[in-house]
């Protein structure tokens, strides 16, 4: 595989190659090969294994039991994919909460507030977001082939409104900010039901908090926030709501 990944990166042409791996990825992409995968394994089994709450029954790709993860285990899944291979890996990878292989995320998670909470993460978490068509429409589907459903161009009435403002809204932001982009993370706060974590590049500082459940007040050391997406900040205290997706410019 490896030496297959260097021929096809030789003969590219400066084209970014994205491997479909639905696993451990990391020992395949060491920067001289794939620029990135479909990151199955660090992002969207830790998020719906943080999101589903007991409602899906398997892991995607296996019969096994879906796990059900609190905050601390999905972040240290992120990292540890992350710091398994090149920075540039991780941006060029492909944050997807689903595809033509597995449940469609809706349906895994539930209901539209959870939906937005993974969108949020994967809008502001270091790669580049992969959306299945129909994800922002409130598709669903139990397994691969259920999830393959026609779009529904022509019957609007059945479109989740609400839902598709969010996308919208969550990927202009990512469109409009370098940190979203290719900035770098740190975690603020990790909890069972809550995560806080800041996007940053030398010009931008972005605070972002994704919350599941109704948790405890995070408090943070900035006084200036600007609301981007969510609710307010009041004197350095975040909202304790949840399910719920928060993101703040840091001013000063």
């Amino acid at each position: 595989m490896p030496c297959a990944a260097r021929w096809a990166r030789a003969a590219s042409d400066g084209a970014l190659l994205v491997a479909e791996h639905g696993n451990d990825y990391r020992p395949d992409l060491d920067g001289t090969g794939w620029d990135g995968a479909m990151n199955y394994a660090g992002f969207l089994r830790p998020v719906t294994w943080w999101l589903h709450g007991g409602t899906l029954p398997n892991d995607p790709f296996s019969p096994a039991p879906a796990p059900e993860y609190a905050g601390p285990e999905m972040v240290d899944v992120m990292r540890r994919f992350r710091a398994g291979v090149p920075w540039p890996v991780t941006l060029h990878s492909w944050t997807l909460l689903d595809s033509h292989d597995t449940p469609r995320f809706r349906t895994a998670v539930g209901t539209r507030e959870l939906q937005l909470v993974g969108v949020g993460l994967q809008m502001t978490t270091p790669g580049v977001p992969l959306v299945f068509a129909g994800d922002e429409l409130g598709l669903e589907g139990k397994w691969g082939e259920d999830g393959r459903r026609t779009m529904p161009w022509a019957q609007e009435a059945s479109w989740d409104g609400a839902l598709l403002d969010g996308y919208r809204r969550l990927a202009a932001l990512r469109r409009s900010s370098p940190a979203l982009r290719h900035g770098g993370i740190r975690y603020v706060h990790v909890s069972a039901d809550a995560v806080c974590y800041l996007r940053e590049t030398r010009d931008e500082q972005l605070l972002c908090l994704a919350a599941r459940a109704p948790h405890d007040a995070v408090t943070v050391p900035f006084s200036s926030l600007e609301t981007l997406y969510g609710d307010d900040a009041r004197e350095g205290v975040l909202p304790s709501d949840g399910p719920s997706f928060h993101i703040w410019r840091i001013h000063g």
